[in-house]
Formats: C-alpha cells, structure tokens, sequence
C-alpha cells in the first residue's frame, strides 16, 4: 500500500476491496485467511474472485491461504516500513497453504497510473526463443529408445534437473519408450588427449580403454537421446563436458557441407539411422537470457554442426533452488506435468510442443523479488556449516 500509511489493520483490510487492481486480478480466485495477534488482533479473510475484493471478520472454513502474525509486523509489511521477505526468513510470521498468492498482492493492491499504461516486468516475460533452430520432428513412432546422460554433481534427490529429466523419463515409458540412464559422475571417464588416434592409427577407436566405450555404444544406437546439466559457469558441468569431448571416434576425420551449408563432420556409423536430442538444465539465476546463452550456443552448435543428430527440445529452469521450498509448490506441479506430457509426446508423435518447453522457464514472480528474499536467505546461513540441513523455507512476496 504504497499511497496511504495505515493506522490499524482494520483500517487497512476494510480498505482493501477499494484498491484492487481488476485488471491485474484477471482469473485470480482465492480466499486468504488472517490470523492476527498482539496490540491490534484480527481474525479475517480476504476473498479476491472474477476481479472482485471482499474482505469479511471471521474464521473461512477453507481458504487457500492462512498468514499468521503478530499485527504490528503485519502492519509494518503493508506499509512498507518491514520487508515480507526478510521477516519470513527470520519466522517473524507465518504461511500455511498456497503461498505464492502471496508474491502477487503487492501488485494487485498498489498499482500507479503508470504501471497500468504498462504491465509490469514481470507480467510481461519473455517467451523461450528458438534461437534460429527449428526443433526437429521425426513422426510418430520413431523414438523407441531413449538413453540418458546426467552430468549432475548432485544427486538425484537433490538436482533440479533430475527433477525435470525423471519426470521426462516417466512419460516416455508410460508412452511405451525403452529407457536407459546414465549418471556420468559415477563413470571412469578419462578426459580426451587430443591425439587423434581415433581418427588415424584405429579409426572408431579410443586409445583410452575405460567406461566411454560402452557409453559411445549406447550414445549412438539411441533414438532420442538426453543431455542433463545444472548450469555451471554459464556451461555444462565437466561431468558431462567431458563426455561430449570423448565422442570424437563416432565422426570421421572428414569436412563436409550439409545442406544448409555448414561445414561438419561426417557420421561414421550413418547406417544406424538419425537421432534426435533435448536438453535439460537447471539454474539457481532468476532470468534466462544472459544466463543460459553459452549452454543454449553450445548445443545450438551441436545441432548444426552434427550429420545425424538434431535438436528435438530444450528445458531451461531459472530460479531452480525454489523448486522444493513452499513458494514453489506450484510451479513444481507445472513443470512435473509439462515434464511428463513432453516425455509421452516425443513417444507417440516424435516432436515436442514448444509450450511445454516454456512452462518450465520462467517462476511466478520477478527477478527483483527473487534477488531480495535470496540474499536475505544466504545472509540467514552466515556462518552455518550445512546448507541442507539449516536453510529456512523461504516464499517471495
């Protein structure tokens, strides 16, 4: 409530309904329950439907939301003289149910005539560009087996992009998709010398006889396969850098045009057919451009510059380490489903939707509400020995 200072909290609910924004609460429909204690108690329930505020006293037999707090950290949030986001870190108030109603009532309440000339920036995301690529559709039924490479530091428990690839995996088997994974850091993977002995003195054949020589096999006699990275350094980890380095034998040494005239190297077992590729990659930064370019320019490379292999998708989750706090219930439930439906789709029609790509992209808040409730986040683990075990459950507003 940026254009008035509130005395009370009954001052500031039963003002409420006069300050929605009703454009902005297009398709909104949910009750928030307040459960207010100390100086100013309060027990009351705001109800936000077809663009319309009410605010009643009482108890709601079933809201979506239930804030608890003390009044004078409540009123001292809507007046902007206490960050939410802070005091939510520190257990100054507390969220049950759906919270990322939350995140959106700064915006629905306290619009200026100038935000309503022009959508905020976080109403008006970018959508996922093909980046010049078109996404190859190779047709129903022709992605039989499906083999998955997870360059992950983490396991899979704790990666986000585990997270996306599992739930990709279980639509493709479901679809009727044969599976294979591969967890890269658990491997013997020797890093590649750059001898080219693969290319002259045994063609096909590496001088380092370790894991990559099953791993090449099953690689190239896949119909789709699956290259799974958090974001590291604006890459993919070396895990799976390193892997890509070590498939050198399945090309030949030769410089050929292709068709839309790109200098390549010919495939060097063509008669096992093309392949197609998804990418899944997961980061802890908000935003996608200026991020995930060098990753993205990477395999917009692989897929140019490779004779048999095109890019089928690409998921790129930002603002990753959300995911499994309570602000991010949501968002993980979409991302789960588009997850799944592309597994099951690239099955049975061999393409993939490029709106299930952009469903994982973008959270459901800004990159400045981001950027404050992280640092106050990391400033609450100064000095504590464990991230996992003593990191808060965080939420945005």
């Amino acid at each position: 409530m940026k254009k008035r200072h509130f005395e009370t909290v009954k001052d500031l609910f039963e003002s409420m309904p006069y300050g929605l924004n009703k454009e902005l609460a297009k398709g909104v429909d949910v009750v928030i329950q307040y459960c207010l204690t100390g100086e100013d108690p309060l027990d009351g329930y705001l109800t936000i439907k077809d663009s319309k505020c009410l605010f009643e006293y009482g108890i709601h037999p079933n809201p979506n939301t239930t804030v608890k707090a003390d009044s004078k950290i409540w009123l001292g949030i809507s007046n902007n003289e206490i960050s939410a986001a802070k005091a939510y870190v520190n257990k100054e108030y507390v969220v049950e149910g759906d919270m990322t109603i939350l995140m959106k009532l700064h915006d629905l309440f306290s619009p200026t005539k100038k935000e309503k000339e022009k959508p905020k920036k976080e109403m008006d995301k970018p959508k996922l560009k093909k980046i010049e690529i078109s996404y190859k559709d190779f047709g129903p039924g022709k992605i039989r087996k499906i083999v998955v490479f997870d360059g992950g530091a983490r396991d899979s428990k704790l990666s986000k992009t585990s997270f996306m690839v599992n739930n990709f995996i279980e639509g493709a088997k479901e679809a009727g998709a044969n599976v294979e994974y591969f967890k890269l850091k658990d491997y013997n993977i020797h890093d590649c010398s750059g001898c080219y002995t693969c290319w002259t003195k045994t063609p096909g054949e590496c001088i380092y006889k370790d894991d990559m020589t099953i791993l090449r096999k099953k690689y190239r006699e896949a119909d789709l396969v699956v290259f799974a990275s958090p974001l590291f350094i604006f890459n993919v980890t070396a895990f799976l850098k390193r892997f890509l380095e070590r498939l050198c034998p399945l090309l030949k040494p030769y410089m050929i045009r292709d068709k839309q005239g790109f200098i390549t190297h010919p495939d060097r077992y063509p008669e096992l057919g093309k392949q197609g590729f998804v990418v899944f990659s997961a980061s802890g930064f908000p935003d996608l451009e200026n991020n995930f370019d060098g990753l993205r320019g990477m395999f917009k490379m692989w897929d140019l510059h490779n004779h048999s292999m095109s890019i089928v998708g690409e998921f790129y989750m930002t603002a990753s380490e959300t995911l499994f706090q309570p602000v991010g219930s949501i968002r993980r439930n979409v991302i789960q489903d588009a997850c799944k439906k592309a597994g099951e789709q690239i099955v049975k029609d061999g393409n993939i939707d490029i709106e299930l790509m952009q469903k994982v992209v973008y959270p459901d808040f800004s990159s400045e509400k981001f950027q404050e409730v992280a640092n106050y986040f990391w400033e609450s683990l100064d000095g504590k020995a464990a991230y996992l075990k003593e990191a808060p459950k965080v939420q945005l507003k």
